[in-house]
This record gives C-alpha cells, sequence and structure tokens, in this order.
C-alpha cells in the first residue's frame, strides 16, 4: 500500500482507490499522486453514517474520524479550497490527523487571510479568469462596505441576549427575510459608475 494511502488507511480505516485499483477508474481515481478526493472520501463517510450513524454510544475512535473528514472537507473545500479542483494535498493530512490540542495552537484565520490574499493578487491578473479559497469573506466585506450592492440587512442587528442567531457567524446579519429590490440588476456600466464615486469620496 503506497505511503499517503496507508496513512490514510491507518487514521480513518479507509483505503482510498488508487488509479489502477479495481474500485477506481484511470481517468479519476479518488487518489492521485499526493492529492485526495474530498468529495470521494466525504460521500464514502456520509454513506457509512446512513447505515451505520453516530450515537452517544459509539466508540471515540469512531467520532474523531468523523471530526477529521469534516474537516478535510472545510479545510480542502471552504477554506484553503482550489479553483475548480475537490483535491487535497495530502500534506494537509499530517496537521488533520495531529492532537487536537496541537491543532488548535495554530493561527488558522492569519493563514485563510493570507491565502485570500495571495488568490486575490493571482486573480487581479489579465490571464486568470476564476479565484479560489474563501471567497465568502471577500463577499462579506464588500457587502458590508459597498452596502448598494448587498441584500438589504436584517432590521434586528442587536438581538436580544436569548435570541438563537446572537453571537453566531458575521454574516447572519444577512440571514432571513432579505430582498434584493436595492440591488443593481448586473448592470456592468452603473457598477463602474458607483465604483468612481466611491473612489472620489462622494
Amino acid at each position: 500500500m503506497p505511503g499517503w494511502q496507508h496513512f490514510i488507511h491507518s487514521h480513518l480505516g479507509v483505503k482510498v482507490p488508487v488509479k489502477g485499483c479495481v474500485d477506481a477508474t484511470d481517468r479519476m481515481p479518488p487518489m492521485r499522486k499526493h492529492q485526495v478526493s474530498i468529495t470521494w472520501l466525504t460521500k464514502y463517510f456520509r454513506d457509512h453514517y446512513e447505515s451505520h450513524p453516530l450515537t452517544e454510544e459509539s466508540p471515540e475512535d469512531e467520532k474523531e474520524r468523523y471530526a477529521r473528514v469534516y474537516l478535510i472537507g472545510m479545510i480542502g473545500g471552504v477554506f484553503f479550497s482550489k479553483k475548480s479542483s475537490n483535491l487535497l494535498s495530502c500534506g494537509w493530512l499530517r496537521i488533520i490527523f495531529s492532537s487536537w490540542e496541537e491543532m488548535g495552537e495554530y493561527s488558522w484565520a492569519s493563514a485563510c487571510l493570507a491565502m485570500i490574499y495571495h488568490n486575490l493578487c493571482n486573480a487581479s491578473l489579465k490571464a486568470v479568469r476564476e479565484v479560489s479559497g474563501a471567497t465568502f469573506i471577500v463577499q462579506f466585506w464588500a457587502w458590508e462596505h459597498m452596502p448598494w450592492l448587498a441584500p438589504a440587512q436584517r432590521p434586528d442587528r442587536d438581538w436580544p441576549i436569548d435570541h438563537p442567531l446572537r453571537g453566531e457567524a458575521y454574516g447572519a446579519r444577512w440571514l432571513g427575510h432579505t430582498t434584493c429590490d436595492n440591488l443593481v440588476q448586473h448592470k456592468l456600466d452603473e457598477y463602474r459608475r458607483r465604483f468612481e464615486r466611491l473612489w472620489e469620496g462622494e
């Protein structure tokens, strides 16, 4: 069994098919070189969960395996995602499979922000047409600083102490019954005029 395939098997208890295996197609095997398919891995555990759901009595190591797979999906598919790809570099697995205490010592927010800046720099190049990474964070920033781009905010931003959304994610302020009536209807010329007025200080 190849190195990374064995590494994943020893931590998650699943053998990820590689090129040439019976369970893998030669065109798109779930594991190739030093990358693993997030889609394949999360689907495997989702299907397994449907037939063997977790309970309070489930072994702790099984609960941890599901938690690790959830982190794989969040890291590789949301916060540090790549363009048009569901593959996660196996180098991440050494971090994801480390102790919970060690993972808690990393500055995840700084790493995510650095990744966003890096991707935005790449996206500014003339030949680049796509951007990757946690672009929803850029979207929230734009909605906050350029409200004419955003849906209407909830009127109840200062929720009472017992409100279910109090203390929740930053983007929750745009949840609920929002309206797009205040949006410019995807008219490029109008967007440009508004940006020009913004930079001129109007």
